[in-house]
């Protein structure tokens, strides 16, 4: 019988090993690298009859924030002393919205640096003598913003997605120094009706594969469409588009989290958006 229990794990364990593999060599064949492991044992489940006790809402370079808003820092180059790659963050912040993953709107209503600034503490209550704001007022005050990313620092250009499911291209401009900034125009850039669901999360990098919309079901994210060519010769530009990727419709379940140039999947493996 103990003989029988033995063989049973080892098939599974095979069966297992083999369905990673098929995923792994997809999400190769979509366009990513495989980039090392991630450990963060709360983000996974510790079973095949379990779920992950919490969900990943962001995850940036240097945090992840769940879908109740907690932060945890994170270390892929090397593990922390709890011999993970993440760990919470010494801080009771809960987080609302977020923006260029650097600043974050608390549920309190305030503004908080997200990353050390300025010789100035992460996670440090951002005052209202910060040049910058006004700015950040501006574009995170309002109770349905989710996130922000800045489109086009030179002409005032922010990308924010709402809780309508839409994002929009807000204009923001200051004449000088001496006039407080001003919202002077917003629209839709991406809508729901577009991409045929509401969409929940997005990072706007211009022509860059870093570039995505994710919806409640689906994920758009730039590709070169003429790869071959502009690859190989040097006076031929990288034609980019918005697609669908299917790889991400199919595994679905198997993807934790995506922020537009890292993976990690539910067996733990990163992979790196290839250049």
């Amino acid at each position: 019988m103990k003989r029988v229990s033995v063989l049973l794990l080892v098939i599974i364990c095979i069966l297992c090993t083999g369905c990673n593999g098929t995923v792994t060599r997809n999400i190769r064949h979509a366009g990513f690298n495989v980039s090392g492991t991630f450990k963060c044992s709360r983000f996974f489940a510790q079973s095949k009859d379990e779920v992950a006790s919490e969900k990943i809402a962001y995850l940036t370079s240097n945090n992840i924030i769940n879908t109740e808003g907690k932060i945890y820092e994170v270390s892929l180059a090397q593990p922390y002393v709890n011999k993970e790659n993440c760990k919470e963050a010494n801080t009771s912040i809960r987080v609302k919205a977020i923006m260029n993953d650097t600043i974050v709107k608390g549920m309190d209503g305030n503004y908080y640096y997200l990353t050390t600034q300025n010789n100035v503490e992460r996670y440090s209550k951002i005052p209202v003598t910060d040049n910058s704001y006004l700015i950040y007022d501006i574009l995170l005050k309002g109770d349905d913003v989710v996130k922000v990313v800045t489109a086009n620092g030179s002409t005032g250009l922010y990308y924010v997605l709402k809780t309508d499911g839409n994002v929009y291209g807000n204009v923001v401009s200051t004449k000088d120094y001496n006039s407080p900034p001003q919202l002077m125009s917003t629209m839709i850039v991406y809508s729901k009706s577009q991409y045929g669901a509401r969409i929940i999360d997005f990072n706007y990098a211009g022509d860059s594969l870093a570039t995505f919309i994710k919806t409640e079901d689906k994920v758009y994210r730039m590709r070169i469409s003429n790869s071959k060519e502009c690859m190989k010769y040097a006076d031929v530009d990288c034609i980019y588009e918005m697609k669908e990727d299917s790889m991400f419709d199919e595994y679905k379940d198997r993807i934790i989290a995506y922020n537009g140039a890292l993976i990690i999947t539910d067996y733990k493996q990163m992979f790196a958006v290839a250049s």
